[in-house]
């Protein structure tokens, strides 16, 4: 009998340190993983207050926030459960790719409804978020858009988001293209009056800028923003009429031949900025390159009735 025990003996020695080991490295790799996804969660996380709802409607909603790294983010969301369905970023498509300035866009969403939200980056969840829809829309505001452009060192910045804020309505967002342009639709909002201030903040990888202006029923046309410069067109706004251009002199500015002048044309100047424009006729001013000048000029003489003869 002890011969039997004895000729068990070593192996299950073996058999037990074997197991010890296992549990051992398993444990070290568990902790090495949640320390390292703690050591870079403060850079990939969303930034403290930086995550913001905007363009709330019946059925979409944008969810926007910035990382102080570049981050493959998405969000998971539900009405019971925060893990029912799951968005990619806008610029995205198929898997996330890594971005700062991340916005994502919520759509066939329920009216009134109130939703739970998650950021996910890898295996890196936020806090639970919730946002509630809209009720459906029963009027349009026959406001024309917000529209602009951002430089940084007079180069067009190749990402970012504009949020617009006016008093006593949902806060308007737009991701900016890689030209640097943005619109921001005001059809779906609260008629503001003529004249009504409204604020833009443009959120960059590297700073922001902000602009106060007085919105315009026929659109709102800004001057060039940059990066770490502040706009105050309150006070330097105009209310004296100027004498509208014929409608020949207006042609030039109808980059795409479409029969308006919009921001399709400011895009075409933004795509041609530097010396040697690919397309001669974003040279508005004709000296040699597109510059601010030119920007400038076109928008100026956005949403201008151009009536063809």
């Amino acid at each position: 009998m002890i011969h039997f025990f004895e000729k068990f003996k070593l192996p299950t020695i073996l058999g037990l340190g074997i197991i010890l080991i296992g549990i051992s490295s398993g444990l070290f790799l568990v902790l090495r993983e949640q320390i390292l996804i703690s050591r870079a969660s403060p850079d990939i996380t969303p930034i403290k207050d930086s995550v913001t709802f905007t363009n709330i409607e019946d059925s979409t909603v944008v969810v926007s926030w910035q990382t102080a790294n570049p981050a493959a983010s998405f969000v998971t969301y539900g009405k019971s459960d925060p893990g029912e369905q799951t968005a990619l970023d806008d610029r995205d498509s198929g898997s996330p790719n890594s971005h700062i300035v991340h916005y994502v866009t919520l759509k066939n969403l329920l009216p009134k409804t109130e939703y739970q939200l998650k950021i996910a980056t890898g295996k890196v969840s936020s806090d639970i978020f919730r946002f509630k829809t809209a009720s459906p829309a029963t009027t349009q505001s026959n406001f024309g858009p917000v529209i602009g452009s951002v430089l940084e060192n007079d180069k067009p910045i190749p990402e970012g988001v504009a949020y617009l804020s006016i008093s006593d309505t949902t806060v308007q967002s737009s991701l900016i293209k890689d030209l640097g342009s943005f619109l921001i639709p005001l059809s779906r909002i609260r008629p503001p009056d003529d004249e009504t201030i409204a604020k833009l903040t443009v959120i960059a990888k590297t700073g922001q800028s902000i602009a106060l202006f007085r919105i315009k029923a026929a659109g709102t046309s800004l001057p060039v923003l940059k990066i770490g410069q502040n706009l105050d067109l309150t006070t330097t706004q105009s209310p004296t009429k100027e004498v509208p251009p014929s409608t020949s002199d207006l042609k030039i500015f109808d980059l795409n031949s479409d029969g308006q002048i919009n921001s399709t044309d400011y895009a075409i100047v933004l795509r041609n900025f530097g010396k040697n424009p690919k397309e001669k006729k974003a040279d508005l001013n004709n000296d040699g390159v597109v510059d601010k000048k030119d920007l400038d000029e076109i928008a100026s003489k956005i949403n201008e009735p151009l009536i063809t003869p």
